[in-house]
């Protein structure tokens, strides 16, 4: 069970010049985390990168009184000819979600992306109910990749049933386990076995972190002693995520940033996505505008 959520897990790889962007989004990230945490005991950040990215973001990141940040090298969780490696980025990030939470021993935490910021004040306790964390949700039916996480996972698909969602989303480290140990076959791990499905499948999604966390949990029924059920979440109060207040392009940049300062937003984190090519000092002017 969800006893807090202090603690955030942030994959970032820069690998050349033109991917620095995402070092000076993911500088923004931190900052908005530091203007809107509101607890007395810091926010834990965890930054996953690159073995050669790792100095670099530990000597550039920013720094605050209020956010602990860690950089930690992939190489620290995966053995040099890991199958994580074959991975391209995307399926890299989802593994690192799971893997290293897991490994690691979190209880409740945040999945972030450089393209997330923070625009409302939380603590520790903003995104808990009874116990059980108020994520984000959507239908099943929206994307093939839960029927397919439902193979892999051996679970009948339903597609009117609802699902985790995507990044930012809080998950819990006893369920990533969960879904790991589900993974694994009598010979092969977890990420072995999650890469054969990539291969088999070329050109298809087969599967999200939050699907196959998803799917393991019902599978165990240990979804809901964990999370709040998805119609709680979408009618509940606070709200870990905005759609109405995010960024994907210019013409979204040019409608929102006309709100006046103070706007609530709808929730506590919103996507700029670093597609819509907004400078980055726009975005961080729009993003550090909201009052919490």
């Amino acid at each position: 069970m969800f006893s807090e959520v202090r603690q955030g897990i942030l994959p970032i790889a820069l690998r050349n010049i033109k991917r620095r962007g995402d070092l000076e989004r993911a500088g923004l990230l931190i900052e908005s985390l530091a203007k809107h945490w509101r607890d007395s005991k810091p926010f834990e950040l965890l930054v996953i990168a690159p073995n050669g990215d790792a100095g670099l973001l530990r000597n550039e990141l920013p720094r605050f009184p209020n956010i602990n940040v860690s950089v930690r090298r992939e190489g620290d969780f995966f053995r040099p000819l890991s199958p994580f490696y074959w991975m391209t980025g995307w399926y890299r990030q989802q593994i690192v979600k799971l893997h290293v939470p897991a490994v690691l021993g979190f209880g409740g935490f945040l999945t972030l992306d450089s393209d997330v910021c923070c625009v409302g004040d939380f603590d520790s306790q903003t995104f808990l109910q009874h116990d059980r964390a108020l994520s984000r949700w959507e239908p099943k039916q929206h994307h093939e990749w839960w029927r397919s996480a439902a193979e892999v996972i051996g679970i009948p698909y339903d597609p009117r049933a609802h699902g985790l969602s995507v990044t930012p989303n809080i998950l819990h480290g006893d369920l990533a386990r969960q879904a790991l140990t589900r993974l694994q076959g009598r010979y092969l791990g977890a990420t072995t076995s999650l890469l054969l499905k990539l291969v088999s499948r070329p050109g298809h999604v087969p599967w999200t972190e939050y699907s196959l966390y998803t799917s393991a949990a019902e599978i165990n029924g240990t979804l809901y002693d964990y999370h709040a059920e998805w119609d709680t979440c979408y009618t509940a109060d606070v709200h870990l995520f905005s759609e109405k207040s995010c960024i994907w392009g210019a013409d979204d940049f040019e409608r929102l940033v006309n709100l006046p300062n103070g706007t609530d937003p709808g929730g506590k984190f919103i996507i700029v996505q670093s597609h819509a090519r907004i400078p980055l000092q726009q975005v961080r002017d729009y993003c550090l505008s909201f009052a919490g």
